[in-house]
């Protein structure tokens, strides 16, 4: 479980309900106006409540931002790793294509992820540099993805190194996704899933790759 430093967590049901109105107003914030910008007056007015009761309940404007990232990790990690863990064997003849629809759908569902709030994905992307608690937080996150991949690699029988191969396929899908989802995108998003569900495929699976 992830954990966040700087925050308070009330019992108190309206109390509750203020910490979600200022953490739907911080995630609106962010997005909207970029890190600078969105001060704890602004995440406090956006929610409707005073400034001071920002204080009440975060330290500051980084413990909220990593309170939402733990919540969107925790949420694509939710999703990734029921798709990597389903531990069913598929026949030796069918390896191929259930890797490929393992791959083809941790790819719809990272792309879904950058979709969904692009504007926060960027501030947290941009944030990790400069907050080493939101990037410890971030590598946690990761870990769990890393071992997944390496996990399902060992099942296929991947004969080369489990965990660096897993880095290998974490950072192919990430890496592409951002730049096509929040860069500048040279090609419609079909094309480039098969792109790289192919790319991923023939990493994971080399001895079945054409021409191997």
């Amino acid at each position: 479980m992830l954990e966040v430093d700087g925050v308070r967590v009330p019992q108190q049901p309206r109390s509750r309900r203020t910490r979600a109105k200022l953490l739907e107003g911080a995630q609106r914030a962010f997005s909207e106006l970029g890190y600078a910008s969105a001060t704890a007056r602004v995440i406090a007015e956006r929610a409707g409540v005073s400034a001071g009761s920002f204080y009440q309940y975060f330290r500051d404007k980084d413990a909220v931002l990593r309170e939402l990232a733990v919540g969107r990790f925790q949420g694509i990690a939710t999703r990734a790793l029921a798709i990597l863990d389903d531990d069913a064997e598929p026949p030796a003849a069918d390896l191929e294509r259930d890797a490929r629809q393992r791959m083809a759908a941790v790819v719809e569902a990272v792309m879904a992820y950058h979709y969904e709030d692009p504007g926060l994905h960027q501030v947290l992307h941009e944030r990790r540099a400069y907050d080493r608690e939101l990037d410890h937080l971030t590598r946690q996150a990761e870990a769990a993805l890393f071992e997944a991949i390496a996990g399902l690699l060992a099942r296929w029988e991947h004969s080369g190194d489990h965990a660096a191969t897993a880095f290998v396929l974490f950072g192919m899908v990430e890496g592409t996704i951002h730049a096509h989802c929040l860069g500048g995108p040279v090609v419609p998003d079909d094309r480039f899933v098969d792109a790289l569900v192919d790319a991923l495929v023939r990493v994971a699976l080399p001895h079945r790759s054409p021409g191997s």
